[in-house]
């Protein structure tokens, strides 16, 4: 067959008949383009149920509810004309602006976080199946920070961790909406992890854990620097090389 991404899309949604969906998986298993297409789409997938999970509303949004449906069963003894549906019809919409707006609140701090673990992933996964895993190849940490000089606005702090069984492999830079960050790669035994480094520009402390497709991501701060790990390797070897690297 030939690249689709019409196809893909259909894979990805499971509908395809059985000869399809077998054609698909064979052009996907020698396509490194469409391969890639078919990461991205399901990483959205992921990312668009982690998005917008169910939130249990707020106490006061709950007491507000309690207080309404009292009022309506207080006006079950009058006939049905005198009814106040107008002020039904009020409350029921201001109830409803409440629970929106809360629930925006939730949405948008944690699709901000998953906007940017999609990207970091993508970038680390477009390294794998490319030509380009480093621009800078060097184990030697004095070499690969140096080389980000005058192409970075801020010098990323490269460690040795080749004792510790995670040996630096090189560094190259790459493009995340918005700006350039230094991307350093290091290995754990047959596995790659790639560690994206750029200067925090909203005050956030907060440590995240996401799994996506196989791939485990972690963030941290510190400092002024934001920090996102990335690899196939286990949670608890990823968990390592964050300590390590803190």
């Amino acid at each position: 067959m030939n690249c689709s991404r019409d196809l893909i899309e259909a894979y990805v949604d499971n509908e395809l008949d059985a000869a399809q969906h077998s054609a698909v998986e064979q052009h996907l298993a020698t396509c490194p383009t469409c391969s890639e297409t078919c990461v991205r789409l399901r990483m959205q997938t992921a990312s668009i149920k982690a998005a917008a999970p169910y939130y249990k509303p707020p106490p006061d949004l709950q007491q507000s509810v309690r207080n309404a449906l009292r009022r309506v069963a207080s006006e079950k003894a009058k006939p049905l004309s005198e009814v106040p549906w107008r002020w039904l019809t009020i409350a029921a919409s201001l109830l409803l602006a409440v629970s929106v707006s809360w629930n925006v609140a939730q949405f948008r701090p944690r699709s901000s976080e998953v906007a940017v673990a999609e990207n970091v992933l993508s970038d680390h996964i477009r390294s794998l199946i490319g030509t380009r895993l480093v621009d800078v190849p060097s184990s030697d940490q004095h070499t690969v920070k140096p080389w980000f000089a005058g192409k970075l606005d801020f010098a990323p702090d490269v460690k040795d961790l080749e004792a510790q069984g995670f040996p630096l492999v090189g560094g190259r830079l790459e493009y995340l909406p918005g700006r350039r960050v230094a991307a350093l790669v290091y290995h754990r035994r047959q596995h790659v992890i790639t560690l994206f480094i750029w200067p925090e520009t909203a005050s956030s402390a907060v440590d995240a854990k996401i799994s996506r497709n196989g791939y485990n991501l972690l963030h941290w701060t510190a400092g002024p620097m934001t920090y996102w790990a990335v690899s196939d390797v286990s949670a608890s070897d990823l968990e390592q090389f964050r300590t390590l690297y803190r």
